[in-house]
């Protein structure tokens, strides 16, 4: 009769013992896994811009230095885009219409370069970048047609456009080339607005 008090009270100390450690590895995982859970919240605030929902200047640099290597023999490009007399909606329509148009060309190139070879990003005020991989440079021109047609039917945004093709992993001589046409495009609208029509 002893042994079997003996022998109860040991399993029972037993098992309050393994429940004891089930239950603090549960709680030790519950931490971890809110630790998890907020890490990648952190980090998808700190990569996405938090008015369009694209991927933000961040994301875009993170981008670049990861895929340096790994994407060298692949075809490469980058595309820039500027939103036209922007300053000028927000100084005469107040900066919800601004937010507005953000959103709009947020939405816009994502449903255009809506393939998984291209990545759009919201890399300035009201700038934006799609960096394009295994892409031709004539699908570039075709999804760029495809945009300006989109945008002259809406009739409500303008959009200058540059883009570059990136050769020899050299990303940011790409980026100045782009963004020197781009100006281009956008000196050229200014030059064709000054212009008396008759």
């Amino acid at each position: 009769m002893k042994t079997l008090l003996v022998l109860t009270t040991s399993v029972a100390i037993l098992l309050t013992v393994i429940i004891f450690i089930l239950l603090l590895k549960n709680r030790t995982l519950a931490k971890k896994i809110k630790y998890v859970d907020d890490a990648n919240m952190w980090h998808k605030l700190a990569v996405t811009d938090d008015l369009t929902g694209v991927s933000n200047r961040n994301a875009y640099n993170l981008y670049i230095s990861k895929n340096r290597k790994k994407l060298k023999d692949k075809f490469r490009a980058i595309i820039l885009f500027d939103v036209d007399d922007f300053k000028l909606v927000n100084d005469t329509q107040g900066h919800l219409a601004g937010d507005k148009i953000l959103k709009d060309v947020a939405k816009i190139l994502l449903e255009i370069f809506s393939y998984s070879e291209f990545t759009v990003f919201r890399i300035g005020g009201d700038e934006f970048a799609v960096l394009a991989e295994g892409v031709l440079e004539t699908e570039i021109i075709e999804h760029l047609i495809v945009l300006n047609k989109r945008l002259s039917m809406e009739g409500k945004i303008s959009l200058s456009k540059g883009y570059s093709l990136v050769k020899d992993n050299r990303y940011e001589e790409a980026f100045k080339f782009a963004d020197d046409m781009l100006y281009a495009d956008k000196l050229s609208k200014k030059l064709r607005m000054s212009v008396p029509q008759n």
